[in-house]
């Protein structure tokens, strides 16, 4: 439970400073939007993992298609613009999230 709680911090954070690159503006409604997607994706993501099928990029392109439309929808952008956030940010955790557990299972 600990390990998921610290997942979805770690992935809010990181996906509120990709939102921040794309729209410096309103960092209060970018965070509030990072929690909100993250808080829907994060569930969806797990859900996926542990009743359907564990592979990492079908629980991406789940991620990223509701990604998409949260982000046009909560932060009032393009679909061309949320689709290129959104590919960023789940990039960026993604690629976090495997370089710490390749470092925690060699330790």
């Amino acid at each position: 439970m600990y390990n998921l709680i610290y997942s979805w911090i770690i992935t809010v954070i990181i996906e509120f400073f990709v939102f921040w690159l794309f729209i410096k503006k309103e960092s209060s409604k970018l965070f509030a939007a990072s929690i909100l997607i993250n808080s829907v994706t994060l569930p969806l993501a797990t859900s996926i993992y542990l009743f359907f099928y564990p592979n990492l990029i079908l629980i991406e392109v789940a991620v990223f298609l509701v990604e998409i439309f949260l982000l046009k929808l909560l932060l009032e952008v393009e679909y061309k613009e949320s689709i290129l956030i959104s590919v960023v940010a789940n990039s960026a955790t993604a690629l976090l999230g495997l370089i710490f557990f390749i470092i925690s299972d060699n330790t």
